[in-house]
């Protein structure tokens, strides 16, 4: 494997891109990355760290033709189709595997949604637009004595925040999909029937305040009896 130095610029694999598709899909983390150092996480998404597993991406991706580059200097990940591209939709793919990547999801499970083993889904619980604090917001009136709400809306969704990271493990245990919050976003890979029943849980938690540590007991207990049923 061929590894090159360019100001800074650390360039895995000797693919060359199309000369027909010179504008490579560039994704920026330039705002992830000191993001990330306010508020750690077990698996945030350090430099260091990204550069280290910066190989399992190129070699994965090259399997398919893609060249990826990273760059800690410009803060940047780039991927490009190659002549060795077949599929011509899996720079879409590889696109989603540097958002993951941005999102504090480690390199061997962003690489999963490669060969379609894994689905996943980007749950947004904040105030950004089609994140769950947000539906509520909007449903209310915006006069000046809601806006001044805003510091007990504030308080209420930390605290439903640390309830659902309370029972990330219950549901890793539960759906086999793995979970990495970062922020106010929380990325799921795994299988669909499982991502849909880890949205519902985070949802009706944020927007509901519905506790969901009880209803993660109960859906481990059931799923506990119907494998003893089956034995």
């Amino acid at each position: 494997m061929a590894n090159s130095q360019n100001g800074g610029a650390v360039q895995y694999g000797n693919l060359e891109p199309l000369a027909d598709y010179p504008d490579a899909r560039v994704l920026l983390v330039e705002e992830a990355l000191p993001l990330i150092k306010k508020m750690p996480l077990k698996s945030s998404l350090t430099p260091n760290k990204l550069q280290k597993t910066w190989p399992i991406v190129e070699s994965s991706l090259r399997e398919y033709g893609v060249l990826c580059t990273l760059d800690l200097v410009e803060g940047n990940m780039t991927v490009s189709k190659t002549k060795g591209t077949q599929d011509e939709d899996i720079i879409f793919k590889a696109v989603d595997v540097l958002q993951l990547l941005s999102r504090s999801v480690p390199a061997d499970w962003a690489i999963r949604i490669l060969d379609c083993s894994s689905q996943y889904e980007i749950i947004k619980i904040g105030y950004q637009e089609g994140g769950f604090l947000r539906y509520i917001w909007d449903q209310t009136n915006c006069s000046i004595a809601v806006l001044l709400l805003r510091p007990f809306f504030d308080e209420q969704f930390l605290a439903r925040r640390k309830l659902v990271i309370s029972v990330l493990q219950g549901l890793l245990d539960l759906t086999g999909c793995g979970i990495f919050l970062k922020g106010n976003t929380i990325a799921v890979l795994g299988s669909l029937q499982g991502i849909k029943m880890i949205t519902r849980i985070v949802g009706d938690c944020i927007a509901h305040d519905v506790p969901p540590a009880p209803r993660v007991r109960r859906l481990k207990k059931e799923d506990a009896t119907e494998e003893g049923s089956e034995d």
